[in-house]
């Protein structure tokens, strides 16, 4: 009897050391965080160093804001590092402490009077996800000219007519970020990568306004299907632009006034700005006024949001830009809006 007890004490004392070591490995493992970004009044967003599970990321009782701030909710990122924190109003340039169970000193979080948010399809923005490009492919074959090319890793504008489309839904991250006046809108920027352009003289690409909602390709293989935009239709072949491909020129469409953005058109006959390419294997900006007005407007009307046309407006060579397909993330496209955090500033 006394060998039997000796056994089982020793096995007792195994299992305990073993799930000693299971506990102290699966701490371990518990991603840390590494940033907490105040984002508006209501809105933090903390990243971690690894993915979380969203039962824990998303437990009200994880988190807690000193002093006088509660946490409304919080939401998973589909990167699964990030979580975004819906708080009460915070107080613009005060010391607030936010405290996790693993963390015994806290971080601290002063919302500052402007922010700056990107917007993509990579680790690195704040936002990701929400993005859709398309090249419409133009060939000197017309019977080509149906391609929508919008899951292939490039975006192309050439002499022969080919353009693309760039568009950034904003539709959930406005509100969840908390920018719902325009006015807080200071200023936006689409950041584009090109990829290949094989001459060293200055070309230049204009972008314009999409004034109709669209749905980028399966590729380039095969003919666009009926619902697809292309270079002789926009939601389907049988509603074709006023000017293939998509480069309206109508007199009295300039995007000024809201009845231009009520889908009767097809593209804004106002160029929104340009940019001069020349070189590869770097970013280039758009930003104009036009473009800041066009987020303005986004963030009160967006179910209007169909993003921008890009074409070649000078120059004899194709440009190759780098899509949301692309392998590497870092090349893919951007929008950056600087903005004020608080809605009552001015």
């Amino acid at each position: 009897m006394k060998t039997y007890f000796n056994v089982a004490y020793t096995v007792l004392i195994f299992l305990s050391l073993l799930f000693c070591h299971i506990s102290a490995a699966d701490a371990a493992d518990i991603p840390e965080l590494v940033a907490a970004t105040p984002l508006s009044q209501t809105a933090i967003q903390l990243q971690f160093n690894g993915e979380l599970q969203a039962e824990t990321a998303e437990d009200l009782n994880n988190y807690q804001i000193a002093p006088d701030a509660e946490i409304e909710y919080a939401l998973l990122d589909q990167r699964r590092n990030r979580v975004l924190l819906m708080t009460t109003p915070l107080e613009g340039k005060k010391t607030y402490r936010l405290t996790l169970p693993n963390s015994q000193t806290g971080i601290v979080v002063t919302l500052p009077p402007v922010n700056e948010i990107t917007f993509g399809a990579s680790d690195a923005v704040t936002f990701s996800g929400g993005l859709q490009d398309t090249t419409l492919l133009v060939y000197k074959d017309r019977k080509t000219r149906n391609n929508n090319a919008g899951a292939e890793p490039t975006l192309l504008c050439d002499p022969t007519g080919s353009v693309f489309f760039v568009a950034f839904d904003l539709f959930d991250a406005f509100e969840d970020i908390g920018i719902r006046e325009p006015a807080q809108v200071l200023e936006a920027t689409i950041s584009l990568h090109v990829q290949q352009c094989e001459t060293d003289a200055v070309q230049t690409v204009l972008y314009r306004r999409v004034l109709l909602p669209w749905k980028e390709g399966r590729g380039t293989s095969t003919r666009a299907e009926d619902n697809e935009l292309t270079y002789n239709s926009a939601l389907h072949r049988e509603l074709p632009w006023n000017r293939p491909p998509a480069q309206a020129m109508l007199s009295g469409i300039n995007g000024d006034n809201e009845s231009d953005y009520n889908g009767s058109e097809d593209v804004a006959h106002r160029i929104d700005g340009t940019s001069e390419i020349q070189g590869a294997d770097k970013r280039y900006e758009f930003k104009s006024e036009h473009l800041t007005d066009a987020v303005r407007f986004w963030v009160a009307n967006p179910d209007y949001n169909y993003g921008y046309l890009f074409a070649l407006k000078d120059g004899n060579v194709p440009i190759v830009f780098t899509s949301k397909e692309a392998t590497d993330a870092t090349l893919r496209p951007l929008l950056t809006i600087r903005y004020e955090t608080t809605a009552d500033q001015k």
